[in-house]
């Protein structure tokens, strides 16, 4: 999910798209290491959370409660992410602390599906989940549409996602239903596509961290939902 609007001073200058051929495939591997460490730690504080009890006391304060507890949730989270549009080194912290903490809010998602499906669900998944975002990645890095056009719908589409899960937090009815999975996966899907056309055309080359953030979050949430889908399919 892009945050191109958000960058601060040091990240305005050349455009991925305006500079060499050689710097915009520097910035690009560049982008996709720091995604590939920022999984690497996630993956591994979800496997962590699912197995260490001293994880589940840590994680269980953050679930479950009312509205205020998940608004307070979503502003540690947009905390991180704003520490993220900062200068190096707090910058690549503030990525890790991201990865980490994403990670132990999965933990028990995964937990539950170990639980309906076993092993095979969760590596289901994450293949599949590999192989959509790496499929639309590599269309939207070598087609030359701009996919910019995608950003009111995808956003409109978000809010309406959030505001329902919202309506669930505060009325408490179902939220968990397939629909609404799917729903997230579908637009996940188009997020990527945006995100990466965006990368390679609107974010300057000293932005790295912020793009790999936008990728990375893509990633997790479909991961997150492709796999609920999938452990409901029985």
């Amino acid at each position: 999910m892009a945050f191109e609007r958000t960058q601060p001073e040091q990240y305005r200058g050349m455009m991925a798209i305006q500079v060499s051929s050689a710097e915009r495939m520097a910035f690009i591997r560049k982008v996709y290491s720091l995604f590939s460490l920022a999984l690497v730690l996630f993956a591994g504080t979800t496997w962590w959370a699912c197995q260490s009890e001293f994880a589940l006391r840590l994680i269980m304060p953050l679930l479950g409660g009312g509205i205020l507890k998940f608004l307070l949730l979503m502003l540690l989270m947009f905390g991180m992410l704003r520490l993220a549009m900062n200068r190096f080194p707090i910058n690549i912290f503030a990525l890790g602390a991201f990865a980490f903490f994403m990670g132990l809010m999965t933990g028990p998602l995964v937990t539950m599906a170990l639980a309906q499906g076993g092993v095979e669900v969760v590596a289901q998944a994450a293949v599949l989940t590999t192989v959509v975002f790496g499929g639309l990645t590599l269309y939207a890095l070598t087609s030359k549409t701009d996919f910019s056009f995608l950003r009111a719908g995808l956003w409109i589409g978000f809010s309406i996602l959030i505001g329902f899960l919202l309506l669930g937090w505060l009325f408490g009815f179902n939220t968990g239903g397939w629909g609404v999975s799917a729903g997230f996966v579908l637009l996940m899907s188009g997020f990527v596509l945006y995100d990466t056309s965006n990368i390679m055309r609107r974010y300057p080359t000293t932005a790295a961290v912020p793009a790999a953030i936008a990728l990375f979050l893509d990633f997790v949430i479909m991961f997150q939902h492709i796999l609920r889908l999938l452990s409901r399919r029985d």
